[in-house]
């Protein structure tokens, strides 16, 4: 459950102004009349009541993020991708996806259309921003009171206002266990889920072994942007690294890749121009796990026969294209 603190006077008048007052059929203090019902602006410019229009009546996920972001919110983005896929035609009809926007003077319905578009996100998931003082509340009534942008909460919600229950996750779960966790919480998804055996194939998909070095840490902070043998993704296919950058360049890369843009690298310019809209974050990865990163992809690279063949003459830009790990 969520708890609310006392809130500033500017947010508690704005909470008078739009809250309205709990529902007698409902005896939750947490959804309508704690949610508030203030005007929201999508990703597509339309401007809804979010109660009303997000939220009553649905199972949802809320995420927090914000378009400049530089770490951690593209990653958290682009693994809830991957759960929408999972839930497939659920998203839009028994569960809905919610991101909010922090930075609301900054994050325009249409930067957070063009984030939408990079992520993939389809019907059934709204991306949202508006008046600072109605973000804040918003905000402060999900929880998420950081001070300061970079510090935001990344822990996802899930709620259904139906029943008035609340869970919270993270987006770097297992990401079988993220959707399985998601139907549970709507007992028409759980049912279906059921009746179509998919709690086997949830067991069957988390058995895989995890015993390579770098595997786990490239599937909770890698494989949501880049595959490696099956085409880019948010971020580029990474089969062959190891034969289009030198291993020290990809080490550097890994650590700090914001202070190889600042320095002017070349080919970390180039990534930057290639991917403008999420580049590749800062994950504060040691040189061992950078390493480890590096020998998972050659190992895969090899075990899916990936490897590219030689480039011919006058193609060697192509090497840039998928010199990074991220994005």
């Amino acid at each position: 459950m969520l708890r609310s603190r006392p809130i500033p006077i500017m947010l508690a008048a704005l909470v008078a102004l739009w809250g309205g007052t709990a529902s007698a059929r409902d005896p939750s203090p947490w959804n309508e009349g704690y949610l508030p019902n203030a005007p929201v602006v999508t990703q597509d410019g339309k401007t809804v009541r979010f109660y009303d229009d997000l939220i009553k009546g649905r199972t949802v996920l809320i995420s927090f993020i914000y378009t400049s972001c530089p770490n951690i919110c593209p990653v958290v983005t682009a693994r809830l991708s991957q759960v929408s896929d999972k839930l497939g035609d659920a998203v839009g009809r028994d569960v809905f996806f919610l991101s909010i926007s922090i930075d609301p003077e900054t994050d325009t319905p249409a930067k957070l259309n063009a984030y939408a578009k990079t992520f993939g996100a389809g019907p059934g998931w709204t991306f949202i921003t508006g008046d600072g003082p109605i973000i804040a509340m918003l905000r402060h009534k999900l929880g998420e009171r950081s001070r300061k942008l970079v510090e935001h909460n990344n822990t996802v919600l899930i709620y259904n206002d139906t029943t008035g229950e609340w869970s919270r996750d993270s987006a770097f779960s297992d990401l079988a266990v993220l959707a399985a966790n998601i139907r549970a919480m709507n007992p028409a998804m759980a049912a279906a889920a059921a009746a179509a055996g998919r709690g086997e194939a949830r067991v069957q998909e988390t058995s895989i072994a995890q015993d390579l070095p770098g595997q786990t840490l490239f599937i909770k902070t890698c494989a949501a942007c880049h595959t490696v043998g099956k085409g880019d993704r948010v971020g580029p296919d990474l089969a062959a690294l190891s034969k289009r950058r030198s291993r020290d360049w990809t080490v550097r890369y890994l650590m700090a890749p914001e202070t190889l843009r600042t320095e002017g690298d070349p080919a970390a310019l180039d990534l930057a121009a290639r991917y403008p809209t999420v580049r590749m974050p800062s994950l504060s990865l040691s040189a061992a796990d950078a390493g480890d990163l590096i020998a998972y992809v050659d190992a895969m690279t090899y075990a899916a026969g990936a490897a590219a063949p030689a480039a011919p003459p006058g193609h060697a830009a192509h090497d840039d294209h998928s010199g990074h790990h991220h994005h």
